[in-house]
């Protein structure tokens, strides 16, 4: 599973590329000096920095983070977050406005886990089957998790616990994809 989720997200980052690239030239962030990533293909200017995703030279290590949950995690998560780094990618699926979630940097991947760490402790302390976020809405209180049990990509309501379907797999989920303008 995870080759296919890695097969698919590089898909993604191609069309992202090619459609925004395409559109508006590299993608700018904001730089900041102790925020650094290997995303980052230049020097910054003005204040901004082009970027693309970076994969990864090896995948990041989540045995910790499973263990100190006592969980499996399952191997799309994995893969989602493990090997590649990048900014929030906005996009959509089927009209519902995203942003993909990824590690800027090493940092940042271990703040995701602790995020990822305290969502599925809320999780268990409602008594609910433990799912990993991958992408915000709009929504604050609204989610597109990874269910930890079947790979299924849900939307996911965090204040009512209500949970919608929308693709069977991870990599499903990345093939319809659609990009957006940053």
């Amino acid at each position: 599973m995870s080759d296919q989720v890695l097969s698919a997200l590089e898909q993604f980052f191609l069309r992202w590329q090619r459609d925004g690239e395409g559109r508006r030239g590299l993608p700018l962030c904001d730089w900041e000096a102790d925020w650094r990533s290997p995303c980052e293909l230049d020097e910054p200017r003005e204040g901004r920095v082009a970027w693309r995703p970076f994969q990864r030279e090896q995948a990041a290590n989540f045995t910790a983070m499973a263990n100190a949950l006592e969980l499996t995690l399952h191997p799309s998560a994995i893969a989602l977050f493990g090997h590649w780094f990048s900014r929030p990618l906005p996009c959509s699926f089927k009209g519902l406005r995203i942003e993909l979630i990824l590690p800027w940097n090493d940092a940042d991947l271990d703040l995701l886990k602790e995020n990822l760490i305290g969502h599925l402790l809320m999780l268990r302390k409602l008594k609910r089957s433990p799912s990993l976020f991958i992408a915000t809405t709009r929504n604050e209180m609204t989610l597109v998790s990874l269910d930890n049990e079947s790979g299924q990509v849900w939307l996911e309501w965090l204040d009512s616990g209500r949970r919608l379907t929308l693709a069977p797999s991870l990599p499903a989920f990345l093939a319809q994809l659609e990009t957006l303008p940053q």
